[in-house]
């Protein structure tokens, strides 16, 4: 009866952990946006979500920065990341 028990209170505590998972995440979720969608968001926060069309690695610029273009390539991009 005891490794049943034990076997329950398992049970239990992953559901416990799934369901506080779920809660958790479902507010962060709130935040994700579609590229085409970010001008709305200047000024916030929100996690900018699209299909990398395009990326290019300036290595003849300053600072040699990384632009990746999300839905479409450049220069008919919907939002470019930029990284340093």
């Amino acid at each position: 009866m005891d490794d049943e028990g034990d076997k329950m209170k398992k049970a239990i505590s992953v559901a416990i952990a799934v369901f506080t998972y779920a809660l958790a995440t479902a507010g962060l979720a709130q935040n994700r946006i579609t590229a085409s969608d970010a001008p709305i968001y200047i000024g916030k926060t929100a996690t900018v979500c699209g299909q990398v069309a395009s990326v290019t690695y300036a290595v003849r610029s300053k600072g040699h920065p990384t632009f990746i273009n999300l839905d479409r390539p450049y220069p008919n991009q919907t939002f470019t990341v930029l990284i340093w």
